[in-house]
């Protein structure tokens, strides 16, 4: 295991914006489409009711729950992320809010039903305490009785599946990855290194190293619990309920203010 300094600003910062969305364009609507099902079994709710998006990027799980009768209020640092949910939300019955906003300090004191944090948006701070924060501060935004769905990557599964290096066209980019598992100060972590350029010219478009702390699903449970959650019902897989193990891609938990 290599050591690795910490970084002198947040990698986050300079990650999420248009250009993160073309990167990632095989996370799209239709796959929020297919899991809003599952996290609308999860959280227990129906028409109507009021949902956070902690971290809501794009807003693409916002859109799909809106559109299922949701009211969604969705949180972001991405200026740049925020502008392409509301450009893609404006014809939504019930249309998401948006609002930027550091998750670290959510304004909301038991107003939402549910909430929701989906696709690892969650573990990128180089203090535990701040990913603490989030959770305590999702957990004053809900009701009592209010669930929290949060979808995180397996941790067993990263360790086990890293390819270091990995080169790839996707449309118009020519994109360039390399990952590595690193210590140090502020945990164990996963790092990915991002470069892309235009196909055709060559030109470069991003650059950027992602930093996501490897959290294990206990570790996980151990923030939620003392966020002041309780935790519902068995570790999955997904959000359809899928069971856990070693090799599930994600780590998906339910969690309760009592």
């Amino acid at each position: 295991m290599v050591q690795s300094p910490p970084l002198e600003n947040p990698w986050f910062v300079k990650a999420f914006d248009r250009h993160w969305l073309r990167l990632y364009a095989h996370r799209d609507d239709a796959e929020a489409v297919a899991a809003a099902p599952g996290i609308l079994k999860l959280l227990g709710l129906g028409v109507g009711q009021r949902v956070l998006d902690v971290a809501c990027g794009g807003g693409r799980y916002a859109r799909a729950l809106a559109d299922r009768g949701m009211r969604v209020t969705g949180v972001d640092l991405s200026a740049d992320l925020l502008q392409v949910a509301r450009e893609k939300s404006p014809d939504l019955p019930g249309t998401p809010d948006y609002f930027q906003r550091d998750v670290r300090a959510l304004p909301f004191h038991q107003q939402f039903d549910g909430a929701i944090s989906m696709f690892t948006s969650f573990g990128y701070f180089d203090r535990r305490k701040d990913d603490l924060a989030i959770f305590r501060g999702t957990h004053r935004a809900l009701v009592k009785g209010g669930r929290f769905v949060l979808d995180f990557m397996n941790a067993e599964q990263v360790r086990a599946t890293l390819v270091p290096q990995e080169e790839r066209n996707d449309g118009t980019l020519h994109v360039q990855l390399e990952r590595r598992i690193a210590d140090g100060p502020f945990g164990t972590c996963v790092f990915k290194r991002v470069r892309a350029s235009d196909a055709d010219s060559g030109r470069p478009v991003a650059s950027f190293e992602e930093r996501v702390r490897l959290y294990t699903p206990d570790e996980v449970d151990a923030l939620l619990v003392e966020a002041g959650f309780s935790l519902r019902g068995d570790r999955m897989g997904d959000v359809h309920g899928a069971a856990f193990g070693a090799e599930a891609a994600r780590y998906v938990r339910v969690a309760e203010r009592s």
